[in-house]
């Protein structure tokens, strides 16, 4: 690509002696391409292992895996290393890294060559301080106040990360723009107040957004927010003589320049697209309603109108990332408004009475516990907005998988636009339009809906990604669940489906894909028993789930048989050691609980993850069975054996998008001539007795 960019500087100089301004456009735009090209490479590192050194001024909370994303300050600018663990913020480290798509990483802990000096360890006190009094609230609101006002999202639990996932509300429930232009406007504003000119407003409300950056922390997603925060408030400090849409274009040129990493950033495509429809479609749309409905306020009318067109502008985007569509955003975004501005200003008040109380101010402690608890009240709002609309019907309807969805998204999109534009411009053609464009999505939602089970299911197979999940009905809303996946939300949906609401928990083995979306299970349920491998009872995994869910824990091995009501769960895996697994042992796959299910008319064969040695053995054991579910999501690893001792007469595989080419074609060979359903193609696959089944979506029958 740099080669290139000779051939642009050339071609714009021609053009400037002809057409000024346009040659001037080109020789601009080749200088922001040539750093974001450099600045980039910078980034990424070379592809061999290198040594990487640089302070830490940023990093992510720790995902299902224990991983981290930490951003480092190195010579070459801001580099992205995923880490096994987390080092503190200001700390100097250094650490072998690689390669990894658009990141580095790394597999050992980074060594730390200096610990962080005063300043960083202040900052750390207000955040931490912030964290404490905000749960000292006792509500919701507490648990999110961190995250609104310095992206601190560690108390927020699952289900509140969901909601607002669900409603198109995680823009506040971590730091964005909004939050970072409301802290610079008050000081540019307070400025004003004081009598400022416009360059001091200008430059106080810049360099408070610096400072306000700098405690929420370097993450593409702060500088992000800072840099739209900054051009919104360059705007309006100003007074005048700038045009908006001149600043919005040159602040994304600029951060994509020298932050290059946000170019695959999905929150800041979101971002321009939603700042840029607010700021192009918006004002139009107020002038001609201000005509035509004169009646109605401008706070409300405003309150409806902003948040309705950045959903529909940000639709297209969102449907690719999660191809869902929810019908209750617009109102919990319209709803969670009128909250954020409070609960910021009262957080940020309290990080300031922090500050002044690390000087020793007498009172200054009281002052911002007592400002914590009060931004806790607003920010419980937004959360109890975001809670009621996303259990409402039609929060989370399916949407075609991109590219299709995308496409389909932006066609209606600009159906909806045509529409709109008719009827400002009093055209009867646009009404029709409008609702062309609502039947025409209604038609996409009911055709790619999926199919809830039949009462009579026996064993419910969830499609919950790349991980492993399954519901066995014991009757009367009652149930066995036989891991949990690895995110809450698709355990929880397909529990909803199911109609249970009481049930034990077995945990086949503590890898991520198989238990950690645990926290779904627990959402308006009841877990009585756990029932995990004897090798395992001490492992700090299981005390987790145990401390979370309250239930009893039942340690199982081989030869045991858990007796229910309507069924019979026989525990085939693994043998029962002399000495259980140690806190700090790795986890294994050969330690998955392997059962049988026998409920009237259907049996059931869930392997967990054994492996191929595991499965050879069980073939000395295992009968025939009606359905076998694929040991390891369909992994090469395995005894044709013990596909062969089984002898389903159905398959299933539980798989989803995934990078270790599960499944596997041996996996599907095994299992000889009979049909075999994937829950990446299916979705969710209830069983019934006499080996009847059913999926959530239309997909052709695999064959082995």
């Amino acid at each position: 690509m740099l080669f290139g960019v000779p051939v642009l500087g050339v071609l714009g100089i021609v053009i400037l002696r002809r057409h000024h301004h346009l040659g001037v456009g080109v020789l601009v735009f080749t200088c922001l391409l040539t750093i974001q090209i450099t600045a980039l490479a910078a980034a990424h590192g070379p592809d061999e292992e290198a040594e990487t050194t640089g302070i830490v001024v940023g990093h992510s909370e720790p995902g299902a895996s224990g991983w981290t994303r930490l951003t480092l300050l190195t010579s070459t600018g801001f580099t992205h290393v995923l880490s096994p663990e987390i080092a503190a913020d200001g700390a100097t480290v250094r650490m072998r890294t690689q390669r990894l798509d658009d990141i580095r990483s790394t597999e050992t802990e980074p060594q730390v060559l200096e610990e962080p000096n005063r300043l960083w360890q202040w900052r750390e006190q207000l955040r931490t301080e912030l964290r404490v009094d905000s749960l000292a609230a006792g509500n919701d609101g507490g648990r999110l106040l961190p995250g609104l006002v310095v992206g601190d999202t560690s108390p927020q639990d699952d289900r509140m990360i969901d909601d607002m996932r669900v409603v198109s509300l995680t823009h506040v429930s971590a730091v964005s723009g909004s939050n970072v232009t409301i802290v610079s406007l008050g000081a540019g504003l307070l400025a004003g107040a004081c009598r400022a000119g416009p360059r001091l407003r200008v430059s106080i409300g810049v360099l408070t957004c610096l400072g306000y950056v700098f405690i929420v922390g370097f993450e593409p997603s702060a500088i992000r927010a800072a840099g739209m925060a900054i051009a919104a408030a360059l705007v309006f400090l100003r007074g005048g003589g700038i045009s908006p849409v001149a600043v919005m274009c040159s602040t994304a040129s600029l951060l994509l320049a020298f932050v290059p990493v946000l170019a695959t950033s999905v929150g800041f495509v979101l971002s321009v697209v939603s700042t840029a429809a607010i700021m192009f479609v918006v004002p139009i749309l107020l002038r001609r309603l201000a005509v035509h409905l004169p009646l109605l306020p401008t706070v409300l009318v405003t309150a409806l109108i902003v948040p309705f067109v950045a959903q529909l502008a940000c639709t297209p985007v969102l449907v690719a990332i999660d191809p869902r569509i929810g019908l209750w955003s617009v109102a919990a975004n319209a709803a969670a408004a009128p909250a954020v501005m409070p609960a910021t200003v009262a957080g940020f008040l309290s990080l300031v009475a922090t500050g002044m109380a690390t000087t020793g101010l007498p009172g200054a402690d009281f002052a911002s516990a007592l400002l914590a608890w009060i931004g806790s009240f607003p920010a419980w709002w937004i959360v109890l907005a975001a809670r009621v609309c996303a259990a409402l019907p039609g929060a989370a309807l399916d949407w075609p998988v991109p590219p299709l969805g995308t496409l389909l998204a932006l066609g209606l999109l600009g159906l909806a636009v045509a529409g709109t534009w008719m009827l400002v411009r009093r055209r009867l053609w646009g009404l029709p339009v409008l609702v062309l464009c609502c039947l025409l999505m209604a038609a996409v939602i009911v055709t790619v809906r999926a199919k809830p089970p039949a009462a009579d299911w026996l064993v419910l197979v969830c499609d919950v990604g790349q991980g492993s999940a399954a519901i066995i009905n014991l009757g009367d809303g009652r149930g066995l669940v036989v891991d949990t996946g690895r995110e809450a939300k698709p355990i929880d949906n397909c529990l909803d489906e199911s109609g249970v609401e009481e049930f034990d928990l077995l945990i086949s083995h503590f890898d991520a894909d198989h238990f950690a979306g645990y926290a779904g299970t627990t959402w308006g349920r009841t877990v009585d028993r756990l029932f995990v491998s004897a090798n395992v009872v001490t492992s700090p995994e299981a005390r987790r789930v145990i401390a979370d869910t309250s239930a009893e824990l039942v340690p199982t091995h081989r030869g045991q048989t858990l007796s229910f009501e309507a069924a019979s769960v026989e525990v085939l895996w693994p043998p029962l050691r002399s000495v259980p697994a140690a806190e700090d042992e790795q986890l294994r796959n050969e330690d998955s609980l392997v059962v049988r299910v026998e409920q009237e008319g259907l049996s059931t064969l869930l392997p967990g993850d054994v492996g191929a040695e595991e499965q050879y053995v069980l073939a000395q054991q295992v009968r025939p069975v009606d359905v076998l579910v694929a040991p390891h999501h369909g992994s090469s690893d395995l005894a044709p054996e013990f596909f062969a001792v089984a002898a389903p007469g159905l398959g299933v595989v539980s798989v989803g998008e995934n990078s270790y080419g599960h499944p596997s074609e041996k996996s599907l060979r095994s299992f000889g001539p009979v049909p075999v359903l994937r829950t990446d193609h299916c979705g969710s696959v209830a069983l019934y007795a006499q080996s009847r089944f059913s999926t959530g979506h239309r997909c052709p029958e695999d064959k082995g």
